[in-house]
């Protein structure tokens, strides 16, 4: 798939895949959203083409501003949301009691086939470092 082709998937192609023709276009009634790049950061310097600069070689950081449903996001580098510290602090809570429900939940045990098709292979932790390294890795045996 081309840049072009990438960039069109994700605005205009996109949305008419999605049956919505109101989607990814700029135009009376159209629900698209606006994303302003700042075309200096070291990743997108130099590039001839704005459309590959974006697709290949841009990060959340190049966003400069996000317009959405007519309202500021995002303006000049800044998100624009009422008490974003308080934001941040429920994510984190959220975040470490979920990583906690993982950490504390057992792999299961596989046994048997897999569809019909495989068998599991037990697998063992290897360290790939010497003596008491962290570089664990997996061997399947």
């Amino acid at each position: 798939m081309s840049a072009n082709q990438a960039f069109l998937l994700a605005t205009q192609r996109g949305g008419l895949a999605l049956r919505r023709p109101d989607l990814g276009i700029i135009a009376p009634g159209a629900k698209a959203d606006v994303l302003i790049f700042t075309g200096n950061s070291p990743g997108m310097l130099g590039w001839v083409d704005p459309v590959a600069a974006v697709i290949l070689h841009s990060h959340v950081g190049d966003i400069e501003s996000v317009i959405v449903d007519g309202k500021w996001v995002k303006r000049n580098g800044s998100l624009t949301y009422e008490n974003y510290a308080g934001v941040q602090q429920s994510f984190l809570q959220s975040a470490r009691r979920i990583q906690q429900v993982w950490k504390n939940t057992p792999y299961p045990d596989l046994e048997g086939t897999f569809s019909n098709i495989s068998q599991y292979a037990q697998a063992t932790q290897e360290d790939t470092l010497r003596g008491p390294g962290t570089g664990y890795g997996t061997v399947f045996v």
